[in-house]
């Protein structure tokens, strides 16, 4: 054999082999993406006995989560659990920091709660389309930017509380108290689908004041940002503030 000849055989041996090499990585990671049926049965089975000893009222396991990503850190599969009795949709899963089972329910209730009450001084203030999580599918949906354009300007709100603080309160799932009786500071983000207007300190500023005055939350964090409806940032930076 030429030595031309055991080059190119050589050559395509090692292509050969990095082509096998990229196809079992590519395939693992495709694997390690996908939730385990196995695993799924055994979280609901696990959190199945854990709302049936915590909870008093009705719930519902409806899915269950797979943190492929590894977001949260502190679990891998999650429970997404309803509460019946209010509506409120929440995770249980087996924290692997602190080896116990855990709960999102008073957070995830004070967030709606919060975001509920929050509505009406956004929309005195504004005077635009409320777009709730309750509709995210339609935006997500292909015509949404049409339906956008026919609105008009929008606004997105999400209201998050602190779910290490939330938990060392210890409340009592079946006597969920109002997030008003707590020193809680929660973050507000408004997301508006448009460019900053010369007004929006004075309107954000009375809306702190109104929130504080009559709205019973006496601390938090909010800010505004303003993003198109692909998602690109309009202005370089957010508007926030602490109170």
């Amino acid at each position: 054999m030429s030595k031309t000849k055991r080059i190119l055989l050589t050559l395509l041996i090692v292509f050969l082999i990095i082509l096998a090499g990229v196809v079992i990585f590519m395939f693992s990671f495709t694997q390690s993406m996908k939730a385990d049926p196995d695993e799924e049965k055994k979280v609901r089975n696990q959190d199945e006995r854990y709302l049936e000893k915590n909870f008093d009222d009705r719930t519902e396991i409806y899915d269950v989560l797979f943190d492929n990503m590894g977001n949260n850190g502190y679990f891998e599969y999650a429970a997404k659990v309803k509460h019946e009795k209010y509506g409120t949709r929440f995770l249980v899963f087996f924290n692997d920091g602190t080896g116990e089972m855990e709960d999102t329910f008073i957070s995830d209730k004070w967030q709606d709660d919060a975001e509920m009450e929050l509505r009406p001084y956004l929309e005195n203030e504004l005077g635009n389309v409320l777009i709730s999580k309750d509709i995210g599918d339609i935006v997500k949906s292909d015509d949404w930017e049409e339906i956008q354009e026919k609105i008009g300007d929008s606004i997105q709100l999400s209201v998050v509380f602190d779910e290490t603080i939330v938990k060392e309160l210890n409340i009592d799932p079946n006597q969920p108290t109002s997030y008003k009786d707590y020193k809680v500071a929660p973050t507000i983000r408004i997301t508006l689908s448009r460019k900053k207007q010369d007004t929006d300190d004075d309107r954000f500023n009375k809306m702190i004041v109104a929130l504080k005055n009559d709205g019973g939350l006496k601390h938090g964090h909010m800010i505004v940002e303003y993003i198109s409806t692909n998602g690109v940032p309009l202005e370089d930076e957010e508007w926030n503030k602490s109170f």
